[in-house]
């Protein structure tokens, strides 16, 4: 399938706590990493934080004592973890690239303040992690394929798709509120993120809803083969989209860790990412999930 841009809202990253059963998400996780002989797989999902940075505001300024803080308290509690690979959300054609500017980080050459998308969770999670562990380099595991939220334009069934969306967008605004207005710290935030039941929901509205729409359309075919595409199974279409990215992801993860021989893998991703790379991962006998929360803890206000 030929790639599509990348267009999902930032808010995707940003979820709801609904109240609900937990499902396989909820799995006995901690139970799992307990396993010595697998490779240890920590999933961190996160928000991509250089598209809400704003150096005018109080709390939204990433870069001020206050909050570089707080992301060196996340920092500290990863780095209790011990991870001997940090991976992130770049593809491996950008590894030399990020070579170079972590050996730049390790050195002092290089200013995030001046580093454009310097405030993202790669450089300060990922960077400032690596760099305390004495790494020599992080992990480019991305895959740029995936859809835009708009592009199933209609269909049977479309609104319940449409309706998750809109509650799923609507509480999301309230969280990125509290967050921005600086009534939840880094850890708090990510600690929100990384629930079970927040993974859950987040994996619902874009590997589950969508099933529900059939005979419809896409808005746009552009870099899709338009005679592939069973628009009878529309919402199937959409989700293979979403789910065809995660798997080319998690295969560069399993490449990476092959090659370079890490036993405690930790992955940062977007959260939309993260219910179906963990499905998947947990299929797999020779790695061990292990939830974020159990670093970050979980007492959210």
């Amino acid at each position: 399938m030929k790639k599509t841009i990348l267009l999902l809202l930032p808010l995707f990253f940003l979820l709801a706590c609904a109240p609900q059963s937990i499902n396989s998400h909820s799995a006995p996780l901690a139970a799992q990493a307990d396993s010595p002989d697998k490779t240890q797989l920590l999933l961190l999902g996160t928000l991509h934080f250089n598209q809400f940075h704003d150096a005018g505001s109080a709390h939204g300024n990433f870069l001020s004592p206050e909050r570089q803080q707080e992301i060196g308290d996340v920092v500290a509690l990863l780095k209790v973890y011990k991870p001997d690979m940090i991976l992130i959300e770049r593809t491996p054609g950008e590894q030399t690239k990020y070579d170079s500017l972590f050996q730049q980080f390790k050195q002092g050459r290089l200013n995030l303040e001046e580093l454009e998308g310097g405030t993202g969770e790669v450089y300060q999670f990922g960077f400032k992690l690596a760099k305390e562990l004495g790494h020599e380099r992080v992990y480019c595991v991305d895959y740029y394929e995936s859809t835009s939220q708009s592009l199933m334009s209609s269909g049977t069934n479309i609104a319940v798709f449409e309706n998750g969306l809109h509650n799923f967008q609507q509480t999301a605004r309230g969280v990125t509120a509290a967050f921005m207005e600086g009534d939840m710290t880094f850890r708090e935030f990510l600690s929100f993120l990384n629930t079970p039941e927040t993974i859950t929901l987040s994996h619902r509205q874009f590997f589950n809803l969508p099933a529900y729409v059939q005979n419809g359309s896409f808005r746009s075919y552009e870099g899709l083969n338009r005679s592939e595409i069973d628009t009878t199974q529309i919402g199937a279409e959409f989700i293979s989209l979403f789910y065809e990215r995660n798997l080319k992801i998690y295969s560069n993860l399993l490449n990476a860790q092959l090659k370079h021989k890490g036993k405690r893998l930790l992955l940062i991703m977007g959260q939309t990412h993260i219910g179906v790379l963990q499905d998947i991962a947990e299929n797999n006998p020779d790695y061990a999930i292990v939830n974020a929360n159990q670093y970050l803890g979980s007492n959210i206000p």
